[in-house]
This record gives C-alpha cells, sequence and structure tokens, in this order.
C-alpha cells in the first residue's frame, strides 16, 4: 500500500498482531497501467449501443441530406494558346505578336472585361423565385447603364392589363403602366412582359431579385476551375452548376467571350502600332522632301561654276582620297617625331651618370624595327645588355679582380656613360631635323587639302542626307505597309479546342457521396463519443484506476452472474465464482503474519455487493476447516440472517447493549464450521453502541474463539459504523463494484481512513466480466476439483 495511505500514529488500541501488519504492510504486486489498446477497446465495447445510435443518426442524417442537397453537375471546355514565346524570333515582316505572357491568361479569362460581358449576356444577374414557371416571361429583360438592383414583386392585373412593380421588402410602388409600357423604366430595367401574358384572366404575382452584374461576376470566377500545366498551350476549364444546361451555355459564353476580348485586345494593339508607324512615316517623307529640295537647288546654283581639276574634274573623288591619306599619314608620323623628342629631352634633362636603357626602348623610333635614326641607339643597348650578360656570367666564376672581369665592367660603364648618351643625342639631333622638314611638307599638302572643292564636299554631304532620309522613309512605309496587313488579317491568340457539352449525370455531391460520407462521419463520432464518454466516466471501470489513482492493490476480484444466481446449468460461472473467493480467502490469511483473522468488509456506497462477499468469504474459510464466525454489523440495513434463514435477534445490538449474552447471540449456520452473529433489532442508539469499548472486547473474544472473524459492516458513506468496526479489528477490505463505484466517492472515504489504525488489505472487485482488461483475473478452466469414482480392482485372469 502506498505510504500516503500509511497513517503515521495509532489513534485506537488493538491487539500486537494487529499492530504489526498495520505498521509493517506486506508490499503488493500491481498489474500496471491498463493499455490503451484494452482501454480503446473496452469504452468502446461498454457504449456499444450508444455508438449504434449515433451512427444510425448520421445514416439517417445523411439520408435526409441527400434529399436537400442539389447534385451539381461539372462541364468541361479547353483552350488552346498560341502566342509567340519570348525567345521566337522577332525579325521579317510584321506579324500578330503575342498579347500576354502564358501565365496572365488565366488574369485575362478572370477578368471582370469577360465574366460582367457573359453575365450580361446570359442575364444571370436575375434570379426569379420560381424560376421553373416564371423564367420565361423575362425573355429580353435587360439593364440600363444605371440600375437599381434589389428584390421586386410584380403585380400583374391580367383583367385590366396592367402591371405594378412593388419594391420589396417594403412594399413601395417603384413603378407601374399597361400591358405595352416597359416595366421598371425608373429603376433602370429594359423589359416588357410578352403579350400573351394578358390572354387570360386574373391576377398573378411575379417575384424576383436582380443582382449588380459585378457580384454576380464575382461568385462566378469563384465556381470556375483553371489549370494549366507548365510549359503547356492548353488550359483546362471547369464549371458546377445544379442546372447542366445553363453551367454548359455559360461556360461556352464565356469562352467565346474571352476569345472576342482576346482578339479585340490583339487588334487594338495592332491598330496601335500602325498608327504609331504611319506617324513616323510621315515625319520620314517630310525629311527625305526637305533633303532632296536642298540637294536640287544646290546643284542648280552651282551649276554654271567651272569644274576644278580640268579634264578630270569627274573623277575628283578618286584623287580626293589618296590626298587626304597621304596627309593624315605624314600629319601622324610628324606626331609621333615630337613625342618622340619631347621624351628624349625629357631623359637626357634627368640624367646623371646615365640613362635608363628601359625608357629608351619605350620610344617609337628607337622600338620600331624599321626606324633608321634609332639605329645606332639599338645597337648600342644591345651590345650593353650583352655586355652586362657577359659580365653576369664572369661574376659567378671570377671574382672582381680579375682581369676579364674587371674589362666587362670597363666596357659596361663605357657603355652606359658614354656610348648610349652619345647615341641618344645624335638620334634626338636627327629626329629634331626631321620633324623640321616635315612640317613644311604637311604645310604643302594643308594647301593641297584646302584646294580640293568645297562645292564637292558640300555636294557630297547634300547626297549623304538625302540617301539616308531616302532609306529611312523606304524602311518604315515597308513596315507601316505590313502593320496594315497584319491588322487587317489579325487573329486571337486563343483558340477554343473543346466546347462544354451539358453532362447526363451529376459529378459532385452525388447521394452516394453524401451518404457514405455521414456514415464515415458517424462511424468516427461514434468512435469520439465512446473515448470521451469513457474520458468523463467518474466510475470504477479499470483495475489501474483503483491501483494508481486509490493507491490501493485489488486483493481479488468476484464475476459477474446472472440475477437468478448460479445454479448447475452455471458450471463455469460457479467454478470462477468459487476459485476467485479461494483466491480472496489465501490472501487474506497471507496478509496475517500470525494469530487469527479479524477484519472488517464494507464500501463506499450502499449496493456494491459487500454483504455477499462478506457472506461467500466466510463460507470459503469455513469450508476449508477455519473456525469461522460472521458478524452483521450493518445495524441500520443488516439482512445477512435472511441469507442463513436465521432469526434477526437477539443479535449484535442486544450483546453491545448488554441485554444479552455472547453464548445466547452466536448461531450456528449450515455450514459446520461456521457461526454467525445477527444484527439484531433496529436501534437508534446502534452507532454509539458500535462506538463503545464493548465492540473492541467483542474482537478480542471472538479471536481467541475463532481463527476467522469477518465483520460485515454499514457502507462508509453511512456514517461512523463501518469505521469503527474497521478500527477495532485492524484490517479493511473495501468492496468496489465495477462500473457503479464512483471514484471520488471512494477516494473521499478512503482518505478518513488513513487517519485510522487499520491495515487496508486492499479492494475487491466485484462484478466483474471475465474478458477485456479483466481476463487476467479469470481462471482457466477444465481444472476444477471433483471427487473421483471410486476404483474397480483388476483381476488377471488364469
Amino acid at each position: 500500500m502506498p505510504d500516503h495511505l500509511v497513517p503515521s500514529t495509532r489513534v485506537a488500541t488493538v491487539d500486537d498482531g494487529a499492530l504489526q501488519r498495520w505498521q509493517e504492510p506486506r508490499p503488493e504486486v500491481a498489474m500496471g497501467p491498463t493499455p490503451p489498446s484494452e482501454r480503446i477497446v473496452a469504452a468502446l465495447r461498454r457504449y456499444k449501443w450508444a455508438m449504434v445510435a449515433v451512427v444510425l443518426l448520421a445514416i439517417g442524417g445523411g439520408i435526409v441530406a441527400t434529399r436537400l442537397v442539389t447534385p451539381q453537375y461539372e462541364v468541361r471546355a479547353s483552350i488552346m494558346i498560341t502566342s509567340d514565346s519570348p525567345m521566337e524570333s522577332r525579325s521579317g515582316p510584321i506579324r500578330s505578336t503575342g498579347l500576354l505572357s502564358a501565365d496572365d491568361w488565366n488574369n485575362l479569362l478572370k477578368s471582370f472585361a469577360v465574366t460582367d460581358a457573359v453575365v450580361r449576356k446570359l442575364s444571370l444577374y436575375l434570379q426569379p423565385d420560381n424560376y421553373s414557371l416564371d423564367h420565361p416571361l423575362f425573355a429580353g429583360f435587360a439593364l440600363a447603364d444605371r440600375f437599381v438592383p434589389g428584390r421586386y414583386e410584380l403585380v400583374i392585373d391580367q383583367t385590366n392589363k396592367r402591371w405594378t412593380l412593388l419594391a420589396n421588402p417594403s412594399g413601395i410602388v417603384a413603378d407601374q403602366g399597361a400591358a405595352a409600357d416597359s416595366v421598371g423604366r425608373k429603376r433602370g430595367f429594359l423589359w416588357v412582359p410578352p403579350a400573351w401574358l394578358y390572354s387570360v384572366k386574373g391576377t398573378r404575382k411575379v417575384r424576383f431579385t436582380v443582382f449588380p452584374p459585378r457580384e454576380v461576376s464575382a461568385r462566378l470566377v469563384d465556381r470556375l476551375g483553371a489549370q494549366r500545366r507548365e510549359e503547356s498551350n492548353f488550359l483546362r476549364l471547369t464549371l458546377q452548376d445544379p442546372d447542366p444546361q445553363l453551367a454548359a451555355k455559360v461556360l461556352n459564353a464565356w469562352v467565346d467571350e474571352f476569345v472576342s476580348v482576346a482578339a479585340q485586345f490583339k487588334r487594338r494593339k495592332l491598330t496601335d502600332f500602325a498608327t504609331t508607324l504611319q506617324a513616323q512615316l510621315q515625319t520620314a517623307k517630310a525629311a527625305l522632301d526637305n533633303a532632296e529640295m536642298q540637294l536640287s537647288s544646290f546643284r542648280v546654283n552651282t551649276i554654271t561654276q567651272p569644274s576644278e581639276g580640268g579634264p578630270i574634274a569627274a573623277g575628283v573623288q578618286e584623287t580626293r582620297d589618296p590626298v587626304i591619306k597621304a596627309y593624315f599619314d605624314r600629319k601622324i608620323a610628324y606626331d609621333d617625331i615630337l613625342h618622340d623628342v619631347h621624351i628624349l629631352e625629357t631623359l637626357l634633362a634627368n640624367a646623371k651618370d646615365s640613362i635608363p636603357n628601359e625608357a629608351l626602348l619605350q620610344i617609337r623610333s628607337v622600338s620600331a624595327t624599321g626606324a633608321l635614326e634609332g639605329q645606332e641607339l639599338r645597337n648600342a643597348i644591345a651590345e650593353y645588355h650583352t655586355a652586362e650578360s657577359s659580365l653576369a656570367q664572369a661574376r659567378r666564376s671570377y671574382t672582381d679582380e680579375h682581369p676579364i672581369v674587371r674589362n666587362l665592367v670597363t666596357q659596361v660603364n663605357t657603355l652606359r656613360r658614354e656610348t648610349i648618351p652619345h647615341s641618344t643625342r645624335s638620334l634626338l639631333a636627327s629626329l629634331r631635323s626631321r620633324a623640321s622638314a616635315d612640317s613644311v611638307r604637311i604645310a604643302g599638302a594643308s594647301t593641297n587639302l584646302q584646294r580640293i572643292p568645297q562645292r564637292t564636299i558640300e555636294e557630297e554631304r547634300l547626297r549623304r542626307i538625302r540617301d539616308i532620309s531616302s532609306a529611312l522613309y523606304t524602311n518604315l512605309q515597308n513596315r507601316y505597309s505590313e502593320a496594315q496587313l497584319a491588322e487587317a488579317s489579325a487573329t486571337p491568340d486563343v483558340a477554343v479546342m473543346d466546347s462544354a457539352i451539358a453532362p447526363l449525370t451529376p459529378t459532385a455531391n452525388t447521394a452516394s457521396r453524401v451518404l457514405l460520407m455521414a456514415v464515415v462521419g458517424g462511424i468516427g463520432a461514434a468512435f469520439g463519443l465512446a473515448l470521451l464518454l469513457d474520458k468523463l466516466d467518474t466510475r470504477i471501470r479499470y483495475p489501474s484506476q483503483v491501483e494508481e489513482e486509490l493507491g490501493l492493490p485489488i486483493a481479488g476480484t468476484v464475476p459477474k452472474f446472472h440475477k437468478a444466481g448460479i445454479t448447475s446449468l452455471s458450471v463455469e460461472q460457479a467454478y470462477q465464482l468459487t476459485e476467485s473467493f479461494r483466491s480472496l480467502r489465501m490472501g487474506v490469511m497471507h496478509s496475517v503474519s500470525n494469530g487469527a483473522v479479524s477484519l472488517a468488509i464494507s464500501s463506499p456506497s450502499p449496493g456494491e455487493g459487500k454483504s455477499l462477499i462478506a457472506a461467500n468469504l466466510a463460507m470459503s474459510f469455513a469450508e476449508a476447516g477455519y473456525r469461522t464466525i460472521l458478524v452483521d454489523a450493518d445495524t441500520r440495513r443488516g439482512a445477512l440472517n435472511v441469507i442463513f434463514d436465521l432469526p434477526a435477534g437477539p443479535g449484535l445490538t442486544e450483546l453491545l447493549a448488554g441485554s444479552a449474552t455472547l453464548d445466547a447471540v452466536i448461531r450456528d449456520t449450515s455450514q459446520a464450521s461456521l457461526r454467525m452473529i445477527t444484527c439484531g433489532a433496529r436501534m437508534r442508539r446502534s452507532p454509539e453502541l458500535l462506538t463503545s469499548e464493548r465492540l473492541p472486547k467483542l474482537v478480542a473474544d471472538l479471536r481467541s474463539m475463532f481463527d476467522v472473524t469477518v465483520f460485515d459492516t454499514s457502507p462508509l458513506a453511512a456514517g461512523i459504523d463501518g469505521y469503527s468496526v474497521a478500527a477495532a479489528t485492524g484490517s479493511l477490505l473495501v468492496v468496489l463494484r465495477v462500473g457503479q463505484s464512483k471514484r471520488r466517492m471512494a477516494a473521499a472515504k478512503l482518505r478518513i481512513v488513513e487517519r485510522l489504525p487499520v491495515d487496508v488489505l486492499g479492494v475487491v472487485l466485484n462484478g466483474i466480466l471475465m474478458d477485456g482488461e479483466y481476463a487476467y483475473y479469470s481462471y482457466v478452466t477444465g481444472y476444477d476439483a471433483h471427487d473421483a469414482e471410486p476404483a474397480t480392482a483388476v483381476t488377471k485372469s488364469p
């Protein structure tokens, strides 16, 4: 038993054996928590009829739903997108370029530019209350640019051939008129009811609702399904509606309007492009006319002037290019010489002992292989590099004092300090002389260029302007003609591949699917209800609840049997019941270390079978040969005497009151080893008698006279009786009926027992079914004990 149920002090006087058992409780072996699967199965079995009821209710609801849910029909259509890809070449003539990228076609399809037109074309904004009867009356119904949406009621006086339009729900007269008048002009309606409506006498009322087209379009877009696979040119469309004919009509109108809008946008795009080209073409034509006029005027004004160049005036163009080329070639060479002169002057001015060879090699006159002026300097630099290389090689083999090294050092210094500077000055003088001569030649060439006729240069400039303007005009003229052709033959980038066809069978929300969903949902709800009820159940259901929540070991279990009792026909039940009390008897005997057994049997509440357990346990001890006495200590409602067919008194109350002796109240039973003390007469002061000092003395006397003393007490919820008897005996067996005993009630009553010198031997679970989580408490059949038949002697024949 857990420590929190063991009392810390002794509050009553008991014998030494009871004190030892109370202070040193024996460890018990717990069955452990109930596996989740077994608990779930047990809950489903326990609430199976509630689950059946929930499933039946769900099926009934599904049947009702199948009659209320309108079947939906799905229509399908497909569109092929033929727009040019962004990577396609745009060279060549003007073509029908792509209107949109492939990913934007869904947006155009669901745009209000398309859906609003469909809603207005099919009058989807109009909804008669009685569609099948009143729909033919609205043929030709249309809306003006401005209208008032809402609910309306048209009252038709067929006898007088007049009508009245009422605005619902206010009932205000919105409009009225004669048969030939347009209905609802003040509300923005364009509608004249058919003439055959007035062919009969009487009054007819037509109720209808006019929705804003944009609102209907938004709802329609939500119902449209559009799917396009990546890198695919096909757009798959689906639409659901209770009316298959209307669904097909709407989707086909939607597709046609989509193609029409795409064609309009495509044509408008080409028209804008052609208009732009036309404006550019007019500007280019004006520029070309101006260029031609300027060239013509120039030639007319200079036609009388003499041609320069004599007989080769017509070949001026041929002589013009060599002159210009020679001039600029010489001018470039002259500039290079001046640049080299500048560098040489700078190097000579900054040089101290020698001039850097690397800087000299950067000069064009020196680095150029064909330059004669720098040949001497190039040779000197090359000779210097050779001598320097020889010096470096000689130093690897000789010291600086060696004659060869000393000669090479002298040669290197001479080249660096004398030869190279001298050659540099010679080159500078040569370049200066050449620059002076070239300046004279360039001046002469410049004079030759100035002699080229200015008239020819101007004429060529004007010709170039005219040719450029002519080429631009010709190009724009060709592109404008192609744009006009593309505009005239423009085709949309989309084409209808499959039109919508009204299906014959519904494709969504069918009765079978709704019914199946109801059955599945009902089963799920039934499972959930069973588990919820099991979770909220406050009664004892599982062994783990006793061991974990109440902290008590299970001393024994008593199976449930039929109300009529155990008969000869229920051998299995008799065997299970007998073995359960034998096991309980063995547990009680081993819970007592020495001496006689005295214990009280009680339960938290009435009706949990404590009297049955007490009587059968006493009978089991008696059958085992123990001298046993059963005391009916339930002085309020005790009835054990009826079970054993004994008179009620005198009994325990008379004995404790002093009006009867112990020998007078002890009665024999049908079992030889079993004696009994009945409860006695009902007394108001019986609770006080059970708390008097006579009860512990009675327990002590009975322990000295009998091997086993069993007290059947009042329920713990009835008052102090059960606690007093348990404290007097020192031991207590608690009886709980599975499925009936309340866990909180049992826990509350056992908390009081914790403060008493009572050794709680354990809990007896009464009324269990030997299956599920309680199958481990049952006994294997086929091993029941019975008397064997007398053996027959077997003799050997002679």
